[in-house]
């Protein structure tokens, strides 16, 4: 029989011979986990602690309930085999709607009602309503699955009509650089960004052991494409002027990693010292690279072995602002 493995799990035998099971994660025992692993009272109590709650919380649940369903969905392979990345965004859609609307039925609720819902997310945030609409699709899913449902009610709800990340101009790029100088973390961080024109989350993740030769390698948590990016010369004067405390390119005051979120609000706040719109996010330095590689006359498939984009109609998308008159006059050179 195979022997099922769970990341935070700590078993050992005690003084009387009893095998015992506990949930130990950042250096803290929360708690027991009673029965054999893959049991049902097993995986509540483990999907509990994953949600940060409390195994008697999650026994007092309505078994119906959309609270409960969302546990035992963390306590899923359809949840588990997620990357982390991918977990710690689902779990940021599903921890809100669980708070407000984990008391309602999800066994009878109807597509009606979870459109209502939907709706109400949406129409102050449309970006989180059709997450929230994409992470419930596959929560239904697990219940359908695990036979508690026969219906899927997120099906048939339209996602919201919602923009595109901005792409930094020129002139804001010049703008932040006037006010964070060669030698801040503030500069290092936007350098990275934009030299490497890797999401935020690689970027956060980029160490002195992926710089080789001149390059950065970076293995793309999204897709797992892996990419060599060559040290650009403005690149290397930011890394210079400010080194690396730590292990990690970019790390905060004290040289520690940064998370994804953390990396994003150095920006953030950064900008918003510099007097930019807010329009002006982390993610726009990535569209912004890809468009000077476009006005520089870099090729689609050039400017996909930077990106690590799987298709050329992603790179198409990224690098609509790219200046059409600059682009065209290139094109009318080459007559």
């Amino acid at each position: 029989m195979t022997k099922i493995r769970l990341k935070y799990v700590n078993e050992y035998i005690d003084r009387t011979g009893k095998l015992r099971r506990y949930f130990r994660k950042g250096g803290k025992q929360l708690g027991p986990l009673t029965g054999e692993p893959g049991s049902e009272e097993f995986m509540s109590a483990y999907a509990a602690y994953l949600a940060k709650k409390s195994p008697a919380v999650v026994r007092n649940m309505n078994k119906d309930s959309l609270a409960k369903l969302i546990v035992d969905y963390y306590g899923s392979r359809y949840f588990t085999d997620l990357k982390p990345s991918s977990r710690q965004l689902y779990k940021y859609a599903l921890e809100p709607l669980s708070k407000a609307h984990g008391h309602r039925c999800a066994i009878t609720m109807t597509a009606e009602h979870a459109e209502t819902i939907i709706n109400r997310i949406g129409a102050e945030r449309p970006g989180m309503g059709n997450l929230t609409r994409a992470v419930l699709r596959r929560v239904f899913q697990f219940a359908i699955k695990a036979k508690r449902r026969k219906d899927n009610p997120m099906l048939g709800i339209d996602p919201f009509k919602v923009g595109e990340h901005h792409t930094w101009t020129d002139a804001e790029l010049r703008q932040y650089e006037a006010k964070w100088r060669l030698g801040t973390r503030q500069r290092l961080a936007y350098a990275l960004l934009l030299y490497t024109g890797q999401r935020v989350g690689d970027v956060a993740d980029m160490t002195r052991a992926d710089v080789a030769d001149g390059a950065i390698h970076v293995v793309q948590e999204k897709t797992g494409a892996r990419v060599w990016i060559e040290i650009h010369p403005e690149l290397h004067k930011a890394m210079k002027a400010c080194p690396a405390k730590g292990l990690s390119l970019i790390g905060d005051a004290a040289g520690r990693p940064l998370k994804r979120p953390a990396l994003s609000a150095l920006i953030r706040e950064a900008r918003k010292a510099a007097e930019l719109p807010s329009r002006c996010v982390a993610h726009g330095l990535r569209k912004a690279a890809m468009r000077r590689l476009a006005e520089a006359g870099a090729t689609a498939n050039q400017i996909a072995a930077v990106s690590g984009h799987k298709t050329l109609k992603e790179v198409e998308r990224y690098t609509k602002a790219a200046d059409q008159r600059k682009m065209a006059k290139q094109a009318m050179d080459k007559l």
